[in-house]
């Protein structure tokens, strides 16, 4: 019994060791198992997770790119936006097509969507970042959240010696260090008024993501703009300048004015209706009544921005705010104005900006908000100035403080004569004048079309445009020939501007013997005589030599005839014109004839007191075969207290034409 509980006992504790071992063995067999054999379900879902995030992020960058692109060409944040949702929209179905063995699907939050840029700033960028939602079912993967973002930023360092510093950042944080010289352009305006891209010769880079880059020579080392675009397709637009990099970090240029130019310490005194409308183009050039202003240094460009980021500020003493201005589109070089410039759009060589100035304004800084959210400042859409009627464009009324105008169309009696076109302007101290345009030959033009009202209730000025024709065989000894007449009317003026244009084509020998761009009658609303005043020459110091003469003044003697006014004291009307509008009174003189004159008379005719006449055919017959494209520019001041020139002293609107202010640009 004894032995048996013995042999008992140790099979007991050898089954016990054989099933440890057992056990042993099933675990290690187990874990080597698992260690070893491919397990298909969680490497599949983590590649095609991995896999998606990828490809949605790549999609997010070529999103951000493709707004860039379409904002570089229409300025349209709001045009580009919808697109830009369209397109990424499609990427994701494309992804969901690539991949239809997962059968994929997404919610996209548009609302948690953020794609945007911030260009031509010392500190510029595109971004972007979404947020979604998305299931792989077939895999049995719902509701992953995922976030993408995606950015290029530039920042402009200081640069020294013509060489350009610049940080490229990528995705917000980590240096961009995959750029070549390819990837980099320089803004530069050429000749025929266009920007081009302009790639540099080479560059040099840093661990820090810096940019060390030679500026090509046709690009100002001073002012300049830059485009970076990465290997993504995302596109930066980054400006420099010295003050902005250094300062206020505000991206602008500043108009530094002076109104006593000529060394004529004074001539702007006591003057309170000297505004200029002054016309910037893109190209940097700054034009009054035709006339580019007088640079002390070189034009600045204004680069491609969306028009919506202008702005314009006015410093007068010690005081600088935001002043109105008006962004206005043009053709044809600036001879065919269109209206004003949409907000959504890329400043351009068919743009110009009008802002006004006085002799009290001592700078004008034109400056930009780069973000593509930037809403436009009402200084640039809000009517302060205009109560304009134009319900009837064949009798329209265009009225300021200043002065109110009257365009009119009329049929004279009886019924069948040929419709004419005046402007009469109206003083507020009752002074009137009254303008015709475009006699030629004796033969005055006719007008069938109804003036065309391009800008009415204006920020700064209002624009009209009508087209002379003649009727019947057309002008006699003169065929072929065409015109146009661009007229403003500029706020807190007491004048308003022509631009009477001539377009000779190719024809047989022409014979003129009258050519008239604009007679002015004047009815001062005074009784008795008044008196006619001329400028016939300049003296030593550069005043005005004045004539109380009538008759044609030409360049037979002297070249200086500027202006004209007739008056009843201090009322009156008159004519005035910049110095190369007064070099084309001369257009048909030669070095033997001298046609063109500024014709006046003293008489009653047509209830008005006196005339004046500008005009470049008058004293000779000329004769040509060529083409010729001419326009004549010129104000027609209709004054009751501040005229042209007065009776005494000379602190009058002349020098707005004789002596213009000179413009620094920084």
């Amino acid at each position: 019994m004894k032995n048996r509980r013995a042999n008992k006992g140790q099979f007991s504790v050898i089954a016990a060791l054989l099933v440890s071992v057992i056990l042993v063995t099933a675990v290690i067999s187990t874990y080597t198992l698992v260690r070893h054999a491919p397990i298909q379900d969680s490497p599949k879902i983590l590649t095609a997770m991995g896999e998606m995030n990828s490809d949605i992020k790549q999609i997010l960058d070529f999103t951000v790119g493709y707004y860039g692109s379409i904002l570089q060409v229409t300025g349209n944040s709001t045009y580009a936006r919808n697109l830009t949702r369209s397109y990424l929209s499609s990427g994701l179905v494309n992804i969901a097509r690539s991949h239809p063995e997962w059968n994929p699907s997404f919610t996209l939050d548009f609302d948690d969507e953020d794609i945007s840029t911030c260009w031509f700033m010392p500190e510029s960028y595109s971004k972007g970042r979404i947020n979604l939602v998305y299931s792989l079912a077939s895999l049995g993967i719902e509701g992953v959240n995922f976030t993408a973002s995606s950015a290029l930023k530039v920042e402009m360092l200081k640069s020294s010696s013509g060489v350009a510093n610049i940080s490229v950042t990528r995705d917000n944080t980590e240096p961009e260090l995959g750029l070549t010289k390819e990837n980099f352009w320089f803004y530069s305006y050429t000749e025929d008024s266009t920007w081009e891209l302009v790639n540099p010769d080479e560059l040099t880079i840093s661990y820090n993501g810096v940019y060390t880059i030679p500026i090509p020579s046709v690009v100002d080392p001073d002012v300049y703009s830059v485009q970076v675009k990465d290997n993504r397709g995302i596109t930066v637009s980054a400006f420099y300048s010295d003050a902005s990099v250094e300062g206020s970090k505000i991206p602008h240029y500043t108009y530094t004015f002076n109104w006593n130019a000529t060394g004529m310490s004074g001539i702007y005194d006591s003057l309170s209706t000297d505004t200029f409308a002054i016309e910037l183009l893109q190209n940097g050039t700054l034009r009054w009544l035709g006339q580019p202003l007088e640079l002390t240094t070189n034009e600045q460009p204004i680069p491609p921005i969306c028009i919506k980021a202008l702005r314009v500020s006015a410093t007068v003493g010690n005081s600088t705010q935001e002043v109105p201005f008006q962004v206005e589109d043009w053709a044809s070089n600036y001879m065919i104005p269109l209206g004003l410039a949409s907000n959504e759009s890329i400043f351009s060589n068919n743009n110009m900006i009008v802002f006004l100035a006085n002799n009290e304004v001592s700078e004008v800084t034109l400056w930009w908000d780069g973000n593509d959210t930037a809403i436009q400042t009402h200084y640039a859409w809000e009517n302060k100035y205009f109560t304009d009627n134009v319900n009837n464009p064949k009798n329209a009324i265009l009225s300021t403080d200043f002065l109110t105008v009257n365009v009119r169309i009329d049929n004279p009696y009886p019924p069948g004569n040929h419709p004419t076109f005046k402007v009469i302007a109206t003083n507020i101290t009752s002074s009137k004048s009254t303008a015709e345009f475009l006699r030629i030959n004796e033969k005055t033009p006719v007008y069938w079309a109804d003036t065309a009202y391009v800008i009415t209730d204006g920020i700064v000025r209002d624009i009209v445009q009508q087209e002379a024709e003649w009727s019947g065989d057309g002008i006699p000894g003169c065929r072929n020939m065409y015109s146009q007449i661009v007229l403003t009317f500029p706020a807190n003026a007491t004048y308003y501007t022509y631009a009477v244009r001539t377009i000779f084509v190719t024809d047989v020998t022409r014979d003129l013997y009258e050519l008239s761009a604009i007679q002015l009658s004047i009815d001062t609303g005074q009784s008795g005589a008044g008196v006619i005043i001329t400028e016939d020459g300049v003296d030593g110091e550069s005043l005005p030599i004045t004539s109380n003469l009538e008759g044609a003044f030409s360049n037979s003697t002297h070249w200086e005839h500027h202006w004209s006014e007739f008056m009843h004291g201090t009322k009156g009307a008159g004519i005035m014109f910049t110095k190369s509008s007064n070099f084309k009174l001369y257009t048909f003189d030669n070095a033997t004839i001298k046609t063109g004159a500024l014709v006046v008379e003293k008489q009653q005719w047509d209830d008005s007191d006196g005339y004046i006449e500008v005009n470049p055919v008058e004293l000779y017959t000329t004769q040509f075969d060529y083409p010729l494209d001419v326009t004549w520019y010129g104000a027609v001041v209709t004054f009751g207290d501040e005229p042209i020139y007065p009776t005494s002293g000379y602190n009058g609107l002349w020098v707005m034409v004789e002596h213009p202010p000179t413009v620094t640009v920084n």
